[in-house]
């Protein structure tokens, strides 16, 4: 179990003084607050009053209530004093309702400012906003604010060596578009970027690189993680990750789990060169790329999955889908493991479609359960596995022995491998296995399905052994539907590749890949792909990360 810092805030309790009315916020449509995806104002959201905050002009005794008169620090940061501390208690900074914090593009806060926390509580129709208006900024040019202690430890180790604590409690929060870099772990500390101990919290546009770690090997560094959002004390409901980019490729690529614990919807990230992708309860997984999935240092005691779902974050159920996953480093790791830990003990449905995986050693492909008694129903349709990478393949999916009870409906996967696509290894687990398409490499790239495609075995001719040879499912796409119109639409359209990334200035554009709709009647392909040009609908997310 991973050592976490446990706070328990009682300031619920205690009558705290109401937080003063800040200025006028910024105008432009460039926000997506929450998991909106039509950019809109800040007022659109609910955000009526504004603070500033620039560490290259403000001071801590201005106003803040104007970009001319900013203040240094962000109220919760260990460094702000005067009216930055005086307008919020750091001891109970209860920010009210519709209050927005916009820090100065280009600014750098450091180790001193960081190991932050916060209590504030926002509504649905009023969150808190910790952001940036893209108009104000230092340099020639727009780029985010950046928070870094360095690459050593913060300044400050109250909360824990990281960069910000939300208490328990703390409801509506956003953190926009704010790129955190150097973090250091140890074997005495495997501090966090962002813990979260509160709900219905959303972080946004974060751009997170550049961690590092001490060369000690007495810990395993997938400790330390960005993005920690726990259930302890009542927390970790509804948390939303989105349009964020996870990046080690400047680092050692030997440390760092993206996401841990509880991140309820995760969805539109990019996460490369990590030792964990996700690794949690979560309710909805969608549009992410995975991979690569390094190693660790030291090489034992990591987990080293692209997706390990433990389970829903509450009694809801699950939908995975449009995923990417490859280049994970070992075949003995999971690359999609759902329902992991079999928590509500099979009270609820899971949903997995359009996903891709490609290009891993082989094994451990698809993983269905391993703890608990009952893990409920699993529905794997139309997905896209390379079970292995093109010179060598095994098993792609192996549910079973002697684990918890499960049903599971396979049905219209695409299996590229010399094994089997379906191996069932307990009586414990009811399958139906219904059209699917278990294809060699040679045979596969003999009908242009190939790794090497812009989009890995795609269909690219009308002639391919996936073309209309599916069960058509818009009966379940309707049963999706009605739990998540999200899911449901998606699930009408073939898979949307999760996102492109732009490496220049670390933004993703979802979806990647335009989608063909699924006949509504007729056969459907096998696979995450739908042959042709017929019409589109709808995506289940089209946003390009704002500002643009």
């Amino acid at each position: 179990m991973k050592k976490r810092l446990v706070q328990i805030a009682l300031f619920l309790a205690v009558a705290t003084p109401a937080f003063a009315v800040g200025g006028t916020c910024p105008a432009g449509a460039n926000y997506l607050v929450g998991s909106g995806t039509t950019p809109g104002t800040l007022a659109s959201f609910g955000i009526t009053n504004c603070y500033y905050i620039s560490k290259s002009a403000g001071s801590d005794t201005n106003a803040g209530t104007s970009e001319g008169s900013p203040w240094a620090h962000l109220p919760g940061m260990p460094s702000c004093s005067n009216v930055c501390a005086s307008a919020v208690p750091t001891s109970n900074n209860n920010a009210a309702p519709g209050t927005g914090f916009i820090l100065k593009g280009g600014d750098t806060w450091v180790a001193s400012d960081l190991d932050a926390y916060w209590i504030w509580i926002g509504t649905s129709g009023s969150p808190i906003y910790i952001g940036v208006d893209p108009n104000w900024y230092s340099g020639s040019s727009w780029t985010r604010p950046v928070w870094t202690c360095g690459g050593g430890p913060c300044t400050y180790t109250g909360n824990g060596n990281g960069f910000y604590t939300d208490w328990s409690g703390v409801q509506y929060v956003t953190v926009d578009n704010i790129e955190v870099t150097g973090l250091y772990s140890s074997s005495a500390s495997y501090p966090n970027y962002f813990s979260i101990y509160g709900s219905y919290n959303t972080f946004e546009h974060i751009y997170a690189h550049g961690w590092s770690h001490a060369s000690s090997a007495s810990g395993a560094y997938d400790n330390s993680n960005v993005f920690s959002p726990s259930t302890c004390c009542a927390g970790g409901l509804g948390n939303i990750f989105h349009d964020n980019v996870i990046d080690g490729s400047d680092t050692t690529e030997d440390s760092m789990a993206a996401f841990f614990s509880a991140p309820a919807i995760v969805y539109n990230n990019v996460v490369r060169y990590v030792t964990n992708g996700l690794e949690g309860a979560s309710n909805d997984v969608h549009d992410n790329w995975f991979g690569p999935i390094v190693f660790c240092f030291p090489s034992s005691g990591c987990h080293q999955n692209a997706i390990q779902q433990a389970g829903p974050v509450s009694g809801t159920n699950v939908t995975i889908y449009d995923n990417v996953i490859t280049g994970v480093a070992s075949g003995g790791m999971g690359k999609l493991w759902v329902e992991q830990a079999a928590v509500n003990n099979g009270a609820i449905n899971t949903y997995v479609f359009n996903n891709i995986e490609f290009n891993s050693p082989p094994g451990n492909d698809v993983d269905i359960c391993q703890l608990g008694t009952n893990c409920g129903t699993h529905y794997f349709f139309n997905n896209t596995f390379e079970c292995g990478n093109d010179t060598s393949t095994d098993t792609c999916s192996s549910p079973g022995g002697g684990g918890p009870t499960t049903v599971v409906y396979w049905t219209n996967n695409h299996c590229i491998t010399s094994s089997v696509c379906f191996n069932n290894l307990g009586t414990n687990v009811t399958a139906t296995l219904t059209t699917n398409l278990t294809q060699s490499v040679s045979t596969a790239s003999g009908q242009g399905y190939t790794s090497t495609s812009t989009y890995a075995f795609q269909t690219t001719g009308g002639s391919g052994s996936t073309v209309g040879a599916g069960t058509n499912e818009q009966s379940l796409c309707s049963t999706i539907a009605a739990f998540d119109s999200t899911a449901g639409t998606a699930c009408q359209s073939d898979t949307a590749y999760a996102c492109a990334y732009n490496t220049s200035n670390h933004t993703v554009t979802c979806p990647d890949r335009t989608v063909n709709a699924r006949p509504a009647s007729a056969a459907w392909d096998i696979g995450a792909y739908q042959f042709g040009s017929a019409t589109p609908v709808s995506p289940p997310s089209s946003v390009t990360a704002a500002p643009h």
